[in-house]
This record gives C-alpha cells, sequence and structure tokens, in this order.
C-alpha cells in the first residue's frame, strides 16, 4: 500500500466523528472545532479502541480565509487530547507553522520550542510542515532538529499552495514523512512518494484529505432512507454506511 495510513479529514462535527468511531476509520479534525465532548470523551475511546486521529491546526484554512490563527486555543486543545489520551503515538497533531511562509514558521517553532518538545516528549505524533523559503526541504528538517533537539517527529510535505516539490523531497533522508492534503496518486503526488521512498525505504508515510467534501450528496441520499434509531443519529450511520464502501484503503 501507498500509505501507512490515510486519515478522512473534515471529521470534526460530532455526528461525522462518531461514524470513524463506529467504523474504525482514521479520523482527521481540525482543533479549534472540538468540543468537550470529543475532547474528554469521543476521542479517549477512539484511540482506547486502537484508533487512529490526525488533529489539523487549522493554519491551512485562516491562510485561505485570510484570517489569523488563535494558537493559544490549538495548543490548550492540543494538551487537552494528549492528556486524554495519554499521550497516544495514534494521535498526530500539527506543529505551528504559516502557509508558504518559511521565515514565519520557523519564528512559531522558535517561539514555542519548548511546547512543541513537550508534546514530542509526551509520546504523541508531532508533525513539523516543511514550507517554501530560502532553505531547502533538506536544511529545514535539519534546522527543525537542531532547534528541538531531538529527531522523533513527522516531517510535513504540503500539497497545495506552496507546495514542496518531487525534487526537494528527493534530498529528504528521515524516518517519518506526511503528505498533507493530498491522499489520491495524482502523477505529482505519485512523484514525491516515489522520490521518498527511494531514500527512505523503511519510513512512515501517512496521508490527509478532506473525504467528506466530494461525498456530501451520496451521503444526504443514504441519510435520507435510514430510519430514526434510538443510539445513533442518522447522519453517523450514513457517513458510516459510505465509509463502509468508500473509505481510504487501509494498509
Amino acid at each position: 500500500m501507498t500509505w501507512n495510513v490515510a486519515y478522512h479529514s473534515g471529521m470534526s462535527s460530532q455526528s461525522d466523528f462518531r461514524a470513524c468511531v463506529m467504523t474504525g476509520a482514521a479520523a482527521g479534525v481540525v482543533a479549534g472545532l472540538l468540543t468537550t465532548q470529543h475532547l474528554f470523551g469521543a476521542i479517549p475511546r477512539f484511540i482506547r479502541e486502537g484508533g487512529k486521529l490526525f488533529i489539523d491546526s487549522g493554519a491551512f484554512t485562516a491562510f485561505r480565509k485570510g484570517e489569523p490563527m488563535d494558537w493559544a486555543t490549538v495548543f490548550r486543545k492540543y494538551n487537552y487530547v494528549i492528556e486524554s489520551t495519554e499521550g497516544s503515538p495514534n494521535v498526530t497533531i500539527v506543529a505551528p507553522d504559516v502557509v508558504g511562509d518559511q521565515d514565519a514558521t520557523v519564528a512559531l517553532w522558535q517561539m514555542h520550542r519548548d511546547l512543541i518538545r513537550s508534546w514530542i516528549d509526551s509520546g504523541v505524533r508531532v508533525l513539523m510542515p516543511l514550507q517554501r523559503g530560502a532553505l531547502l526541504a533538506h536544511e529545514l528538517l535539519q534546522e527543525a532538529i537542531s532547534l528541538l533537539g531531538t529527531d522523533r517527529f513527522c516531517a510535513g510535505i504540503p500539497s497545495n499552495e506552496a507546495a514542496l516539490p518531487p525534487d526537494q523531497c528527493a534530498l529528504l533522508v528521515h524516518h517519518d514523512f506526511h503528505i498533507l492534503g493530498r491522499v489520491v496518486l495524482t502523477p505529482e503526488v505519485e512523484e514525491k512518494v516515489r522520490a521518498l521512498r527511494a531514500a527512505n525505504p523503511a519510513a512512515t508515510l501517512t496521508a490527509d484529505a478532506n473525504w467528506l467534501r466530494s461525498r456530501t450528496k451520496k451521503i444526504q441520499r443514504v441519510q435520507k432512507d435510514l430510519a430514526q434509531d434510538l443510539f445513533f443519529s442518522r447522519r453517523s450511520r450514513a457517513v458510516a454506511a459510505v465509509l463502509a464502501e468508500e473509505a481510504y484503503a487501509a494498509p
């Protein structure tokens, strides 16, 4: 399989996340949208049952909307999840970054270095996005290792705005990578994956992409035909039914 784990992003609502709990599908959520019920109920249960969770900071959405990031809230949600899941390695969190701005990203890493290191030491998987800039990707990776005093983190490969090109991927040597925002292998993504695998044949390679967006109409059709249930909403059961048919391929 191409991916060790492919995360179904877009599952931040309680009903959609419940569908991942029901099916065991690897889930992707946004930190700022997590509720108390998520943080202290659904997420700990999901992780206890072997689920895999990717928590995005929301920086990419903020970038597209031209909105500022509320990092204090994001960090607070991260810390709640780390505490409630006892630092599970099945939880991936994205370190602070600014899309397409390497200097601003490194400045955030420097500002929050001790906090990021504490996340790594807790046991969760921390993703450091390698944004483009004056440093080539492999140089930025070494900068992150030097700053944090460890290489025990995941190197994030941007694939949307300011995407990291395949020739820079070919120079990366690391043990853990994540392709941000792409699961389906377009020619460009496939070239990046080949480059990473060639230099790092034993590395972990994961990816995330919004799974719900292209399936909204199908889910609505399924939901309309479902009867009421005492325990699970029609929305959760509809999403779970479509996941059963169309989930990203498991390893």
